[in-house]
């Protein structure tokens, strides 16, 4: 008995494992009282309050990106969003009943090009990639976004007199990736990403030939891509259920970028052919653009420090993009801003240019 009452107070008296404390008490290696959802010491220093969530460790290689959805009830979701994305176009032949047309300017839609057609050039260097394509898929590219660099590089050194040839290529390379769409579903992001950036280079190109491949039928093939890869998901796995990996986190938060930057290309092309554009409500509960250190973590090690972080500054949910959105009701307009407001604290480069094109369009 004597040895089992020591036993027990040497139990008692161990050191708060640090992966059970909490991030504050972790951070500043203080002993955690491990209440939930607020420990002690937060609790009495007034500190918002999170733990530590299981995440595996997997790192993402060359291999075909996971289902982000599993779950019947996610996966009927996840196909209601993709119709509504994929359909996109009908908007200009039928006014959809309750959605609320966007105001842009010429100064926006500007100011949108000039980002926009940037993405395509930062593909071209070596040491940079676009805000929407995660490193790692550099690290290790697949074929539709090797050939997408190759294809660009092609475009940009092309010889006089060349150019009908480079860009027949660069066509069909396209039309490939569309006659693929529901076969290669697996390279889903990639593909997207690919076609999206031809299609930017294309549109925004001086030559006029160029431009004017990205028509309607171009832009309703673009639609249909960006269905193909939202019907695997749009979310990582809930952490609450399943350990985030890391890898899904990479992928999803690619996945609601790459479809972002593609919904502003839809406004401006919409706005130079003088078609209308709708607040995309089929996208409004999407988390905005995870903070800046999230997206930038170059191990996982960082990277789980910081989502983390956001998961303590977010308990119930990251701001989502109805956020960006104006609201009837002053008091959840006025939430909204609050939100927006400290989303902004982290936001990296990709969530300042949809925060300032969402701020300039609605009067934010």
């Amino acid at each position: 008995m004597p040895a089992s009452r020591k036993k027990s107070k040497s139990n008692k008296l161990a050191p708060t494992s640090r992966k059970k404390s909490c991030l504050n008490c972790s951070e500043a290696k203080a002993r955690c009282s491990l209440q939930r959802p607020n420990c002690s010491r937060c609790q009495a220093r007034g500190l918002v309050c999170g733990y530590f969530v299981a995440v595996s460790h997997s790192i993402p290689d060359d291999s075909p990106p996971p289902t982000l959805v599993g779950d019947p009830a996610v996966l009927e979701m996840a196909s209601r969003g993709s119709v509504q994305i994929g359909s996109r176009w009908l908007d200009a032949l039928i006014t959809p009943p309750g959605k609320i047309p966007k105001n842009f300017s010429s100064r926006t839609i500007q100011h949108m090009a000039r980002v926009l057609k940037s993405y395509p050039k930062v593909m071209l260097k070596d040491e940079a990639l676009p805000p929407i394509v995660h490193p790692f898929q550099a690290a290790a590219p697949q074929q539709p976004l090797a050939n997408c660099r190759s294809l660009l590089h092609m475009w940009e050194n092309k010889a006089p007199g060349s150019e009908l040839l480079v860009r027949e290529t660069v066509w069909r390379e396209m039309s490939r990736l569309v006659a693929e769409v529901w076969l290669r579903i697996h390279y889903g992001l990639i593909a997207f990403q690919a076609y999206l950036f031809y299609s930017i280079h294309l549109f925004f190109s001086t030559d006029s030939d160029s431009s004017a491949m990205i028509d309607t039928v171009t832009m309703i093939n673009l639609q249909e891509l960006a269905a193909a890869m939202s019907l695997t998901g749009l979310h990582a796995p809930d952490v609450q259920h399943t350990p985030l990996a890391w890898e899904s986190w990479i992928i999803a938060e690619a996945k609601r970028r790459t479809l972002y930057t593609m919904y502003m290309f839809d406004n401006a092309w919409n706005f130079l052919h003088d078609t209308t554009s709708y607040i995309a409500t089929e996208l409004g509960n999407l988390p905005l653009p995870a903070r800046k250190g999230l997206w930038a973590a170059s191990t996982k090690e960082t990277w789980e420090i910081e989502y983390n972080r956001s998961v303590a500054e977010w308990p119930s949910h990251p701001p989502r993009l109805e956020d960006l959105w104006p609201h009837p009701s002053d008091v959840v307009a006025s939430e909204r801003r609050a939100r927006i407001d400290r989303w902004v604290e982290s936001a990296d480069e990709f969530g300042m240019f949809l925060f300032a094109v969402s701020s300039i369009t609605h009067d934010a």
